[in-house]
């Protein structure tokens, strides 16, 4: 049975926000890491072709990243639309504010 949530509405609106705004900022880093489409044949020197192969997996690594964030950022706004945004996965007890206003879409307490 999960605990009654401690948060005020105050607290959870602006959680709700920094979530967001923490994705309108992560849909923008996708969409200027998309590695830019250069036919091989395009490339004049081996130099330009190794440096754009690294930036590409670069952003690559980036977007991932980004990617992963941007599933838990929803994942935390669903919660929100269920009526079950911090509350703990583990344990179904009540994330402290102190911990969700650190990281808006924590899963669970830290000492868990």
């Amino acid at each position: 049975m999960a605990a009654r949530h401690p948060l005020n509405k105050s607290q959870l609106e602006t959680l709700r926000k920094r979530l967001e705004d923490e994705r309108k900022r992560v849909l923008r880093v996708l969409q200027g890491t998309r590695p830019e489409e250069t036919p091989a044949d395009a490339l004049s020197e081996v130099e330009e072709t190794a440096q754009r192969a690294t930036e590409w997996t670069q952003q690559r690594g980036v977007a991932e990243r980004e990617r992963a964030l941007l599933a838990e950022v929803d994942r935390a706004l669903a919660k929100f639309a269920a009526g079950t945004y911090g509350i703990s996965e583990k344990t179904g007890a009540p994330i402290p504010y102190d911990r969700l206003s650190a990281v808006p879409w924590a899963r669970q307490g830290t000492d868990e």
